[in-house]
């Protein structure tokens, strides 16, 4: 059993020990020399180390820091690594604190508290996303110093937040000779704590292989420093409800960020670039592409059309050289950029999957300036256990949405598309939505690949509209309301070259290489399944019929530009792809082109008009030999909204059918 030791606080001094101030060590068969019978109500505990110095404990630690000063020198007249020795440096400054808190706490008593916690949940979630969000961006890019920044961070974020979990029920306020001693031990803990992160930043640098020792002794001190706030404010406390709610917290956050720091830790940089095959000025063709899409999908292009590989270079840059195309350089411009140096003349090619009109650029979109390559969409993603499966926009838009970092491509695209994003998480993608239960993560179709744990939600643009998924068939038809074209945008007159290139992107070959790259190209598809009885009553009535026997939709709409008759280029590109099409897969049935308009107009307007309309198309596939008949739905069917224009142009559509009566 450990000694007590007590020294006597008797105010009135009646007592010779009061006096002197002796320490003397309570035994069952010693008495005090005094005949006060209040004796024992004056006797202070004394802590063990004070009690064996007999009153003296600044020797026991001046000679524990004569220790340390003495293995500091012999480290230092030996030699060895500098970071080592700062190490044992700190180390040895932390050892008098522990044992003076160690002392102080001997004479604390434990209360209670019942004191909300200061810090909020969504304060950790928030911190803790963000970091994760870092993390993400920094492997991405396979950034060294950005790794290093981060994983610091999370460091000190790791130690505070294991800091707070441990003094959550302190008291907020503490008095008398030992809280006011604790609170100097606070102060010299802070400064030791905040000398330790400096040369842990420095470790990350210098000597990555000591960075560990210097956290685990930033983790020491931490548990120092949060013993002595307790004793600082007056006490340790009981667990009040607040309490093991933010702890339970804590712990998931802290889970989390371990982690994330494990990939972090294990982050290897990647070998320094080889030699450019040629300098960017030497390039005999330069083809230009939004930032995103220069690597993603026009550098595999422009290498499969050369025959040659492609090699990444700085800057976001791509170098292909081969015998048939040259020196090839692949040049990531961001869209304002793209177009406006394309307007000027000052580029052949831009390949965007943005629309000219958003940057002010009134460039004509006819087919000898510019050419759809593939298509792409964004998606909705959440976490398989969320129930929901549609998302209504309108009635969903308060969702918590996650649109990635501030200027990220799938945050603009948000943006374009009319989503909500000024509260939006910094996190996106499939992985966002598999860690977070209750967000709506923004992705990009073709990042997702054909294994996606994430569940993807259907749109419905409006309680009148088809409630519809992504998926190769709906992004064709761009009936899904968040699809968009990739384009590639020439000046008049383009060189041999660049059209060249241009008619292998739209090739089978270039349309696999689109594939591949997870977009969805252009090749015609059919799509089967429960057909509804109105479309199956139009396609009888179109053939002269009663019923058909078979009937199937194909992976195209023909829709027209804003404002006029003429088809739009997408369209026009489909009327040359589909003869071919139907003659090679289905020889045996007849093409019916079924008209829908949006719901301005009367049914007796719309009616007739979606029948012309669709004839229209209609006698274009009979100049190519194509048996074609069409019919018309009007304003039925919407696949987008009626309250605006853009969504009005997506009803406006023509649908293509091959059927069997």
């Amino acid at each position: 059993m450990i000694p007590k030791y007590v020294r006597c606080g008797d105010p009135s001094q009646q007592c010779p020990l009061s006096v002197s101030k002796d320490i003397v060590k309570e035994q069952p068969e010693w008495t005090c020399p005094c005949d006060n019978p209040n004796c024992s109500d004056f006797r202070e505990p004394v802590g063990l180390v004070a009690g064996l110095s007999g009153g003296r404990p600044g020797l026991v630690y001046a000679g524990l820091s004569v220790v340390a000063v003495l293995i500091l020198l012999i480290a230092l007249l030996g030699g060895g690594n500098p970071t080592a020795k700062q190490l044992e440096e700190l180390k040895a400054r932390l050892v008098p604190l522990e044992s003076k808190v160690a002392e102080l706490e001997s004479r604390s008593a434990p209360i209670v508290s019942e004191r909300p916690a200061k810090v909020g949940v969504s304060d950790l979630d928030r911190t803790t996303s963000e970091l994760e969000g870092k993390a993400r961006e920094a492997l991405r890019g396979k950034d060294e110093a950005k790794v290093a920044s981060v994983l610091s961070d999370i460091e000190k974020t790791v130690r505070r937040f294991k800091s707070i979990s441990g003094s959550i029920d302190k008291p907020d306020s503490g008095s008398g000779v030992k809280a006011a001693e604790a609170r100097s031990l606070v102060d010299k803990l802070e400064t030791l704590e905040s000398d330790g992160e400096q040369a842990l930043d420095a470790a990350y640098t210098s000597s990555p292989g000591s960075a560990q020792m210097f956290d685990e002794f930033l983790m020491d001190v931490d548990l120092t420093l949060s013993r002595a706030r307790g004793l600082a404010a007056g006490g340790t406390a009981a667990t009040s409800p607040e309490g093991e709610e933010l702890k339970k917290a804590l712990a998931e956050c802290l889970s989390s960020l371990e982690e994330t720091k494990t990939s972090l830790t294990a982050f290897r940089p990647p070998p320094p670039p080889p030699d450019l095959p040629f300098q960017p000025a030497d390039a005999d063709m330069v083809i230009t592409a939004s930032s995103d899409l220069a690597g993603e999908l026009v550098a595999p292009l422009v290498s499969g059309w050369a025959k040659a590989e492609s090699m990444k270079g700085p800057e976001g840059r791509h170098f292909i050289e081969s015998p048939t195309a040259g020196k090839v350089l692949v040049e990531p411009l961001i869209a304002p950029e793209g177009f406006k140096r394309l307007a000027a003349g000052e580029i052949k090619v831009f390949f965007s999957d943005r629309n000219p009109a958003v940057f002010g650029q009134d460039l004509k979109s006819s087919r000898s300036v510019a050419e759809v390559v593939a298509l792409d969409a964004m998606t909705l993603l959440v976490h398989p256990d969320n129930p929901l499966e549609v998302f209504e926009i309108g009635a969903t838009a308060s969702l918590r949405v996650g649109a990635g970092p501030e200027g990220s491509p799938i945050r603009s695209r948000a943006q374009l598309f009319g989503l909500n994003t000024r509260a939006a998480s910094g996190l996106a993608g499939e992985e966002a939505a598999l860690t977070d239960r209750n967000l709506l993560a923004l992705s990009h179709y073709h990042e997702e690949g054909v294994n996606l744990r994430a569940k993807r939600l259907a749109v419905k643009p409006s309680p009148e509209a088809l409630s519809l998924k992504p998926s190769p068939f709906t992004i064709a038809t761009e009936d899904y309301r968040f699809s968009f074209r990739i384009v590639a945008w020439m000046t008049p007159n383009p060189s041999p070259e660049t059209l060249s290139l241009i008619k292998f992107c739209t090739s089978n070959d270039g349309q696999s290489i689109v594939a591949d790259q997870g977009y969805v190209d252009l090749r015609l598809r059919p799509i089967q399944g429960d057909v509804p009885p109105k479309i199956l009553a139009a396609l009888g009535a179109a053939l002269g019929v009663g019923q058909v026997s078979s009937a199937i939709r194909l992976s195209t709409n023909f829709r027209f530009e804003v404002g006029e008759s003429d088809l739009d280029i997408k369209a026009q590109a489909d009327l040359e792809r589909l003869p071919r099409f139907v003659a090679n897969k289905y020889p045996d049935y007849k093409v019916v082109i079924l008209g829908f308009t949006d719901s301005d107009g009367g049914p007796e307007i719309n009616m007739p008009l979606s029948k012309d309309r669709a004839e229209e198309v209609a006698k274009e596939l009979r100049l190519s030999k194509v048996d074609t008949r069409s019919g018309g739905l009007g304003p039925t069917f919407p696949v987008d909204t009626n309250e605006t224009e853009a969504g009005k142009a997506k009803n406006r559509r023509a649908e293509v059918w091959v059927a069997k009566p």
